[in-house]
């Protein structure tokens, strides 16, 4: 079990994949979970509690996922337990969710660069809720401290 932290647009997803075709297994991202622009605590929570755990108790999880397109709750989605299980989003990384995990990735880079990253991938489509999301994430490194309790620092910053 392995999540992967960090603020949006560092590369989570990205490392993530990279993990999942090296040593195969399943991977979840919270972007399908969270429950809208104010939804980074219950996201995570929902998959704490419906996916987390009960793969690590050697049970199946299931979550259901948000329909970005319509704003409402969307398909009902099971998860078999497997060898290899990554969690990455904005907020996975918390006390209670270190407990069940075999290693915690914090993903980093330089702020500038995570901007143009955000722009680049996103445009302008997501730029109104970027403040009121980095606000969560930010309460959450505060409150969680992800980082400081990491198996491992990875920093995708460019080399300059």
């Amino acid at each position: 079990m392995i999540l992967i932290d960090g603020e949006s647009g560092v590369g989570k997803s990205h490392l993530a994949k990279q993990i999942v075709a090296e040593l195969g297994g399943v991977l979840i991202q919270l972007d399908d979970i969270y429950p809208g622009w104010v939804g980074l605590s219950a996201g995570r929570e929902h998959a704490i509690d419906s996916v987390l755990i009960p793969l690590t108790e050697g049970r199946s999880g299931r979550y259901t996922a948000w329909d970005w397109a319509h704003s409402a709750p969307g398909e009902v989605v099971d998860v078999a337990p497997t060898d290899v299980v990554i969690i990455e989003g904005c907020g996975i990384s918390t006390e209670k969710s270190r407990r069940f995990a075999n290693a915690t990735v914090w993903v980093e880079c330089e702020e500038g660069e995570r901007r143009a990253r955000l722009a680049q991938r996103d445009g302008d489509r997501f730029a109104e809720h970027l403040e009121l999301w980095d606000a969560q994430v930010h309460a959450h490194m505060s409150e969680n401290k992800p980082r400081e309790n990491s198996t491992v620092v990875v920093n995708t910053s460019s080399p300059e």
